[in-house]
């Protein structure tokens, strides 16, 4: 069977697929990671500290999803769903933090589309709509790490973040945990920077 032709870019407003979570049953502390591509990252960090952490993903290419959902099917502590974070973040996460007890550990948004024209920022995932909505229902201090190859974006991102109240912006060099997508070894290889950045949308 042949595989579903992948898109390089999906507008995520035009995806209106609204989920909702029951949570994990535990109140183990929550990874978030938003745009998960092919899952190596997530699969790094499961391979690191998988005995410690729930962790939810999100791929908004549905064909994505669907291989993400194969690939981590035996995981318990997994949750794999396709669609618009912005618009399903808060349903996803409710429970596990309301009912459950758990707390959100870290989110991480990894080499998101850059929708460079002006018309298509509010497509991106750290947007104007998302610090607004996350600031009236998810407890303060929550750290994002945020990783693009593109400095337009990245530059976006922090006038954004700045402009919306965020003073605790740290740049860094080093990948993550020192786990690499296939994506960002590819970048690297071509010589191209990669612009990181660490933040809480307080």
């Amino acid at each position: 069977m042949s595989k579903k032709r992948v898109r390089h870019h999906v507008n995520p407003l035009s995806d209106r697929s609204e989920y909702s979570f029951a949570g994990f049953g535990n109140d183990r502390p929550i990874i978030v990671d938003i745009g998960a591509d092919r899952g190596e990252f997530t699969q790094g960090l499961l391979d690191l500290h998988g005995d410690r952490y729930n962790f939810l993903v999100l791929e908004i290419r549905k064909p994505l999803a669907q291989r993400l959902m194969e690939r981590f099917a035996d995981n318990e502590n997994v949750a794999v769903f396709a669609g618009d974070a912005v618009r399903n973040l808060r349903a996803l996460l409710n429970d596990a933090i309301t009912v459950d007890g758990a707390s959100v550990e870290m989110i991480y948004v990894n080499f998101p589309d850059p929708w460079f024209k002006d018309r298509h920022h509010k497509r991106r995932v750290i947007c104007e709509r998302l610090i607004t909505d996350v600031r009236t229902w998810m407890p303060r201090g929550i750290s994002w790490t945020y990783q693009t190859d593109q400095k337009q974006l990245f530059d976006d991102t922090v006038v954004l973040l700045m402009q919306s109240g965020v003073e605790n912006i740290v740049y860094f060099d080093a990948s993550p945990h020192g786990i690499q997508t296939k994506w960002e070894q590819a970048k690297m290889a071509a010589g191209d920077s990669i612009y990181r950045m660490r933040f809480a949308l307080t």
